[in-house]
């Protein structure tokens, strides 16, 4: 039988806690009203707080044309205001919708939309959603047993178990799961769930590299860089190195830079750091910009001086939040004329508007963490 959240007082009082006071009062009415079956009370309500956008009106309005409590049953109009509700992350109203999608009420039937759903609803710990999650991924559905694995990994919406993890990782990997084959790498490579083996993790990276996952293309780079799991390699190392960081992935970018710029192990080349921490920073690196506010402000190595756009840099690495932007900023202003700041203060301005108009390379991503190179 298809289970659906019926109303439940307790827990739809529980989530008003985002509304103004004055919302929360009418909506408990409403709910009063519900309980009392004076549904058309209650419709009134909802219809109201819903249509001012109110994610649990909106949820509950759906139930009321779900149920057909009051009004006609109309599973069109339930899944509509229940996607109201969802795509502003109230998660039984994305629990129900993922269920219509995968019964084909009120919405055409699509298992794909069903388990995004569902997948929503269980990462804020819901637990129907995450048996729906399990019964995907043991039917044999590739893409939720990769997203199961990743659920087990981080723990919350399930316990955390990183055996259970690496059983689903390998699954999904098996199948040719790209993201799947590279969370095989970083298990193996940081010994998750399994024996940590730099050998293995290679052996997982390399496939999912040759097949465009830039983030394996990363992690081998570094491993081929320190000769771990394989011969050490440099002139392959920075081939990896380029690959991910021309696929835009800017870790990638700012290593190179940091390569170039520090030289441990690596050919020491500030201009070419330079280049790289560029590339960095534009696509959003807080890194990025403090590194280059440094090699401006001190100059050396073929990088001429740049007493402005090293405050630049810096100014916008410290509006990004980065710890050393206060200090290196109160240090470069000394030798500055006031005009000087103010020309470095726009000229910063610049850089953190296209900083922030980017993802940041130290974003949460939708897969396992990278470690740090």
């Amino acid at each position: 039988m298809t289970k659906f959240y019926r109303w439940r007082i307790a827990g739809v009082l529980l989530l008003t806690a985002g509304l103004t006071v004055a919302r929360a009062d009418d909506f408990a009415s409403g709910v009063v009203a519900y309980r009392a079956q004076d549904y058309a009370a209650a419709r009134q309500v909802f219809q109201r707080l819903a249509q001012a956008g109110e994610a649990p009106a909106q949820f509950a309005l759906g139930l009321l044309y779900d149920n057909g409590d009051g009004v006609p049953k109309n599973d069109v109009t339930a899944a509509g205001w229940y996607e109201k509700s969802a795509n502003q992350g109230y998660a039984k109203a994305q629990y129900n919708l993922g269920v219509m999608h995968l019964t084909g009420r009120g919405v055409p039937r699509n298992d794909a939309r069903a388990r995004r759903w569902f997948e929503q609803a269980a990462a804020q710990g819901n637990s129907d959603a995450v048996a729906r999650i399990i019964q995907f991924a043991e039917g044999g559905d590739v893409e939720a047993q990769y997203r199961l694995a990743l659920m087990y990994l981080r723990g919350g919406a399930v316990p955390r178990d990183q055996a259970l993890s690496y059983r689903w990782m390998q699954r999904a990997a098996a199948r040719g799961h790209l993201n799947a084959m590279f969370g095989m790498g970083l298990l193996a490579e940081t010994g998750q769930g399994t024996d940590r083996s730099y050998a293995a993790a290679v052996n997982w990276y390399v496939p999912a590299s040759q097949q465009g996952q830039v983030q394996a293309t990363y992690n081998l780079a570094r491993l081929v860089r320190l000769g771990q799991g394989q011969p050490r390699d440099l002139a392959r190392a920075a081939q990896l190195y380029e690959k991910a960081a021309s696929a835009g992935f800017v870790p990638a970018q700012l290593s190179l830079g940091m390569l170039f710029d520090f030289g441990e192990g690596w050919p020491r080349n500030p201009a070419s750091a330079v280049v790289w921490y560029k590339l960095a920073a534009n696509n959003g690196s807080a890194d990025a910009q403090i590194n280059l506010g440094y090699l401006y402000a001190t100059g050396g190595g073929g990088v001429s001086r740049d007493p402005i756009d090293a405050y630049a840099r810096t100014y916008a690495a410290e509006r990004l939040g980065h710890p050393l932007g206060t200090v290196n900023l109160a240090l470069m202003g000394r030798g500055l004329e006031a005009s000087e700041v103010s020309l470095a203060q726009a000229r910063g301005r610049g850089y953190l508007n296209r900083a922030r108009s980017l993802p940041s390379a130290n974003l949460t991503r939708d897969e396992p963490s990278t470690p740090t190179p």
